[in-house]
């Protein structure tokens, strides 16, 4: 039996909103307008939280029978365009459930959803993406599929493995986008400093013969500037043969001001260097190379930005990886040749 109990006055939002930019649908600084929907044995609370800027929306579920679902919708009647994005910003401290976001039409009946299973939530607060890509139908009589216009927006917590949990969500913002592409304008690459003829333009003119190579080490960073914001799913670096450094930080920015810091390459031993950063995005990418860098000189001959296609998945990641490695080096599976091995597992678990 499924009970949904009221914890607010519903209230909506205009459906112009497609037309705007960057649209704040809910700031999370109250609890206006959000209700339950819950099966039963599942407890929830809701409640307001400290959050990324000023208040969050906390909910406690308790899968008090071991299994069902519970969680928090609330009315966003939305025109969507050709293409867009939901962001959210997501703090937990609950075991591995399935979250799910679900959109849904005015009729109740048809729902399109993103649906993570067995999902490690984040301890510390991450933001969250949704594209247009990501969302799937899930169920409902409607013949056309594809999702045009929605009327309500639910998270949802449904039992993996049970036991109960605490969510915490901030800052929910709705933005229009551009159509998506692979054409992006050539970046433009600066350095702190470059030797005479090595210029940081080599770093992405696409040429192995040619190379970028710095007059020291410390302090030193390379930035990239997209020009545009860019989706990317990670990093190919072929560094100068014996220049190459032992560690650096790779970092992202969207206004060239703000960094965030998302990998780390620690005790580098090779001229190659993959790095996985499925479904990236930023305007600005920074490498720093850290003080404990033993090289005196450190060179890039070009870095590659990954397709966000070829890396959808660790096994998609590992195959573009063994595409651009020595015959050997991986086992066959990842460079699509038979193996005598057969590799036995659960179907599409990430663990």
């Amino acid at each position: 039996m499924i009970r949904i109990s009221m914890a607010w006055v519903i209230i909506g939002i205009s459906t112009n909103i497609a037309c705007s930019q960057n649209v704040i649908l809910d700031s999370f600084d109250d609890k206006e307008g959000w209700y339950f929907i819950q099966s039963d044995g599942v407890n929830l609370k809701l409640a307001n939280a400290p959050g990324v800027t000023n208040n969050a929306i906390r909910f406690d579920y308790d899968f008090t029978k071991g299994t069902g679902y519970g969680g928090i919708q609330k009315l966003f009647p939305i025109d969507l365009p050709d293409n867009y994005e939901f962001t959210f910003w997501l703090k937990a401290e609950s075991p591995s459930n399935n979250f799910e976001i679900k959109f849904i039409d005015k009729s109740g009946e048809n729902v399109w959803w993103v649906s993570n299973r067995n999902y490690e939530f984040p301890k510390e607060w991450k933001k969250v993406h949704i594209k247009k890509r990501h969302i799937e139908f899930a169920w409902g009589p409607t013949t056309d599929k594809t999702l045009k216009r929605i009327d309500r927006i639910e998270f949802t917590i449904a039992s993996f493995v049970g036991g109960k949990g605490t969510i915490l969500l901030d800052d929910f913002r709705f933005e229009p986008l551009p159509p998506e592409t692979q054409n992006y304008p050539l970046p433009i690459v600066t350095t702190l400093s470059s030797k005479k003829s090595h210029s940081p333009d080599f770093i992405t003119d696409g040429s192995h013969e040619t190379y970028w190579q710095s007059t020291e080490v410390k302090g030193n960073y390379i930035n990239v500037d997209f020009k545009v914001r860019r989706e990317f799913g990670g990093l190919h670096i072929n560094w100068l043969e014996k220049n190459y450094p032992s560690s650096c930080d790779i970092l992202l920015s969207t206004d060239a001001e703000n960094w965030e810091k998302v990998y780390s390459v620690k005790s580098n031993q090779s001229h190659s260097s993959f790095i996985w950063l499925p479904e990236t995005q930023a305007n600005y990418l920074r490498i720093d190379f850290t003080e404990d860098t033993p090289k005196k000189e450190v060179g890039i001959r070009e870095i590659w930005f990954l397709d966000i296609n070829e890396t959808l998945t660790k096994n998609d990641f590992l195959m573009y990886v063994a595409a651009n490695s020595p015959p050997g080096n991986y086992p066959r599976y990842f460079s699509k040749q038979a193996s005598y091995w057969t590799i036995t597992g659960v179907n599409n678990d990430k663990k």
